[in-house]
């Protein structure tokens, strides 16, 4: 015995068929997610790139592998932590933002441009915190209801960057703030102390890379026991070179700094082609929050290369004609 289907069930089952498989190859096509809920960025104060070839830094080498990277960008000039900072968080030159100077000097006040911690509360409702190695940078942190700083001199007994990387971790687990945090900018000072005390590249100064390395450790598991590593992009760079026993010249080894991002979207394994300078940070951190449409005038531009494309939808036919009898 034979029966016809009616027209408008078959009409049903294709599009009940459509829409599943619509749902599917949707779902397969999004893969990773394509912004990141959580960014961190590293300074390692005084971090030259070649010091990677020759410290023992696995936890580096993984983000490296993770994700994008370059070698040769480049920091501000006067290659100094202060106005490195400064450029780092407002995209903007030392000529203009206007923080030429490299000590604490409360007198002065806080810096007055506009910095990636208030364009992402502004625009992308995000809370910031901060952890701070040098007491010269607080000029950066000025006082604001969605941020969080602690401040842990080198001037004070046992502030080097284990105790830093451990305080980050201590603090997300305590704080009973709702949203927690989801920026931090965390500064490591060991290797620029080294550098001044025994020279850049010295035996001293490599086993201080190494350390921070092992401080950018402790932060990566840590952040894997919280649930937030898959979430979150990571970028270690740094604020100068060094080169003797010094810095602040425009020489290429005080000058050339790493540049490493890894995280949700950020193409693994990938060596940047582009210049990129300290200045692009704040833009770059924008898009890894998938935070586009805000307003800022500065000097930084994001870059978009190392961003994997989200693969289009596969085109399906149309479903509207009907299945003919068989």
């Amino acid at each position: 015995m034979s029966f016809v289907v009616p027209s408008f069930l078959r009409r049903t089952v294709a599009v009940v068929l459509l829409v599943g498989i619509v749902a599917a190859v949707e779902t397969l096509a999004a893969g990773p997610p394509a912004k990141a809920e959580n960014v961190v960025i590293i300074t390692v104060d005084g971090l030259r790139p070649d010091a990677l070839k020759h410290a023992k830094v696995p936890n580096l080498e993984s983000l490296i592998k993770r994700g994008a990277s370059t070698m040769k960008a480049q920091t501000v000039t006067p290659s100094l932590t202060l106005p490195a900072h400064t450029s780092m968080l407002t995209g903007l030159t030392v000529e203009q933002h206007g923080v030429d100077w490299n000590d604490y000097e409360p007198q002065r006040g806080y810096l007055k441009s506009p910095t990636v911690i208030e364009l992402a509360s502004f625009y992308g409702r995000k809370w910031a915190a901060v952890f701070l190695n040098k007491q010269k940078l607080l000029h950066l942190a000025k006082p604001d209801l969605r941020m969080d700083l602690t401040a842990c001199s080198i001037d004070e007994p046992g502030c080097n960057a284990k105790k830093i990387a451990s305080d980050v971790i201590a603090y997300y687990k305590h704080v009973a703030r709702d949203p927690k945090p989801s920026l931090f900018i965390i500064h490591l000072a060991d290797a620029d102390l080294a550098g001044h005390a025994k020279g850049w590249m010295s035996k001293s100064y490599l086993q201080a890379v190494e350390a921070c390395d092992r401080a950018i450790g402790t932060i990566l598991k840590g952040f894997q026991e919280l649930g937030l590593y898959e979430q979150t992009t990571f970028i270690v760079t740094a604020d100068h070179g060094g080169h003797d026993m010094t810095h602040g010249t425009s020489s290429p080894e005080d000058m050339t700094i790493p540049w490493i991002v890894a995280g949700p979207g950020i193409k693994p394994g990938y060596e940047i082609k582009r210049s990129v300078s300290l200045l692009d940070t704040p833009a770059t951190i924008m898009q890894a929050l998938g935070l586009k449409d805000y307003y800022v005038e500065w000097s930084s531009r994001s870059v978009d290369e190392i961003f994997e494309e989200r693969a289009a939808p596969t085109a399906i036919p149309s479903a509207g004609t009907d299945t003919p009898n068989q």
